[in-house]
């Protein structure tokens, strides 16, 4: 399968990644972008673990920069899909994310876990992730 859907330009998002910094470090006082983010993340989590689904294909990269940065996630990987649909820096892998989930949430009813990557094949890819899925029912 060629994941092909739901790519960004990396020069947009290197540029909107300095950007994003900059806006953080001027207007927070912040320059850790990427451990200020994953913060954010992690309490939208905190409050609904199924919203991991706004992230999309971009879900692996931000949870493994989720679990890279001592925040237990649990361990289900989808290595395939993750090394696919992240940035060259954490930064990046963030920006990106972020991206997708402001289209989702524009396009798409929360909690959809049906996207193609393929737009070739128009294969549905179904992302679930048991570890976020089991903190639901805890």
């Amino acid at each position: 399968m060629a994941f092909t859907e739901h790519l960004f330009d990396q020069e947009d998002i290197a540029a909107l990644a300095q950007q994003k910094a900059s806006a953080l470090k001027e207007n927070r006082g912040f320059s850790d972008f990427p451990g200020f983010a994953l913060g954010v993340i992690e309490r939208r989590l905190a409050k609904d673990p199924l919203r991991y689904r706004d992230y999309g294909p971009y879900w692996w990269a931000i949870k493994a920069l989720l679990i890279d940065n001592d925040r237990a996630m649990g361990e289900r990987d989808d290595p395939l899909v993750r090394e696919t649909y992240q940035g060259a820096s954490a930064a990046e892998t963030i920006v990106m994310a972020d991206e997708f989930r402001t289209r989702y949430l524009a396009t798409q009813a929360v909690g959809t876990n049906q996207f193609i990557l393929d737009g070739e094949t128009g294969a549905t890819y179904i992302l679930e992730d048991a570890d976020m899925e089991e903190r639901v029912t805890a």
